[in-house]
């Protein structure tokens, strides 16, 4: 029979069979947990097909050791997994896609949609991929990003607490990483290790002692032997610092980048306290545009610290939505970053001179004073600007 005629099932039953074939207890146990969180076939008798094969994998033997080390191997249990001081278990439930780029939006779906049909790489020979390295400046959404693939694949989320990992003695560093990778690989799940490269760094730096270059060593080893059916995702804010031998572990890297302009608009469009103020699309558009150059976390920031010292700062005796402008509180706020942005070109500031003139009505002596020129020159800025989009338009 062709492969493609196969359904879910019979591709279900080929994969157990050949795990189980080839010995690999791990694997078999791995592939079971993946069927009980995820049934290779609709039916009724879901819940009890997942409850009867649950009861198979607890009643199954254990392996004497670990794999990672000489240890008795533990059972793995959720609220045990690794639920301590040196990471935390989280379950996260995100309906909605962060805001992306196309070119982001697509990498992530891909990822997801490795993991939720991996029968359709497994019947060319192949797996979803096992280790993702996300990159990128801070802010830009790396850690919501794990979150949402976690969700997305309705496993625990798994963070790495890198300071309390971080120990002085030595070799305890590289011990905490083996003991919270080994309690993670015993069942499906997303491990997220933020802030890789202090873990993972180049051996090749000189300054660093032989702790560093141990360390690198067993992060190679967890790589290694990180399971199929689970996903282990890194970040870093420095992809150049890393081992050149860490960096081809990698199934795939995830580049991220600041917002550009229709990233940011959606961003601050999508904000809640935008949405409350009713701020006018002109407002958010002309915020967008000064915010240049600035991450999701560095725009939620700022209108946060904006809405805080606008409400606070109130003379209202009754503190509401209608009592505090918002609009104007955002606007104000933004007039050291409109400043700024002008500062590198006429263009830029005879383009922001038009919007606020056409699009929200302001006099010239107010967009001079906001501007930081003479309403002289906002006049000239604006026939400029007229006279240009004159020439364009012949």
């Amino acid at each position: 029979m062709a492969v493609t005629k196969l359904g879910a099932a019979e591709r279900a039953l080929i994969e157990l069979a050949r795990v189980a074939l080839t010995n690999d207890a791990d694997g078999l146990h791995q592939l079971c947990r993946r069927f009980v969180r995820r049934p290779p076939t609709e039916t009724s008798a879901a819940p009890e097909f997942k409850a009867e094969l649950a009861a198979v994998l607890a009643a199954s033997p254990k392996n004497h050791t670990s794999p990672l080390r000489n240890d008795p191997a533990q059972e793995a249990r959720p609220a045990e997994l690794v639920d301590n001081e040196v990471s935390w278990v989280q379950y996260p439930q995100l309906e909605r896609a962060p805001i992306y780029s196309a070119e982001l939006a697509d990498a992530v779906a891909s990822l997801v949609n490795e993991h939720e049909t991996p029968e359709r790489l497994i019947s060319f020979g192949l797996s979803p991929s096992r280790a993702v390295l996300f990159t990128g400046p801070p802010g830009v959404g790396k850690t919501l990003t794990a979150s949402y693939i976690a969700s997305q694949l309705k496993l625990p989320l798994i963070t790495l607490n890198l300071a309390s990992l971080m120990s002085s003695f030595m070799g305890r560093t590289g011990q905490n990483l083996q003991d919270i990778v080994t309690k993670a690989r015993q069942q499906p799940c997303v491990l997220f290790l933020d802030e890789f490269d202090a873990l993972a760094k180049s051996r090749d730096d000189n300054s660093d002692v032989g702790e560093v270059k141990r360390l690198v060593n067993v992060v190679l080893q967890q790589l290694d032997q990180w399971p199929h059916g689970s996903l282990l995702i890194a970040a870093t804010n420095h992809p150049k610092l890393l081992d050149p031998a860490v960096h081809r572990r990698f199934d795939i890297t995830v580049k991220f980048k600041l917002p550009e302009y229709d990233e940011r608009l959606s961003y601050i469009r999508g904000n809640q306290i935008v949405r409350q103020a009713n701020m006018s699309d002109e407002a958010t558009r002309m915020l967008a545009l000064i915010s240049e150059g600035w991450s999701p976390a560095e725009i939620q920031n700022w209108i946060n610290r904006t809405a805080r010292h606008a409400i606070v700062n109130s003379d209202a005796k009754i503190i509401d939505h209608d009592s505090v402008d918002m609009t104007d509180a955002l606007l104000s706020s933004a007039k050291a970053q409109a400043r700024l942005w002008i500062s590198s070109s006429m263009e830029r500031r005879a383009e922001l001179a038009h919007i606020i003139a056409v699009e929200l009505g302001w006099p010239q002596r107010r967009i001079g004073d906001w501007l930081g020129v003479s309403h002289v020159t906002v006049g000239k800025d604006l026939n400029r600007s007229s006279n240009n989009q004159s020439t364009r338009g012949t």
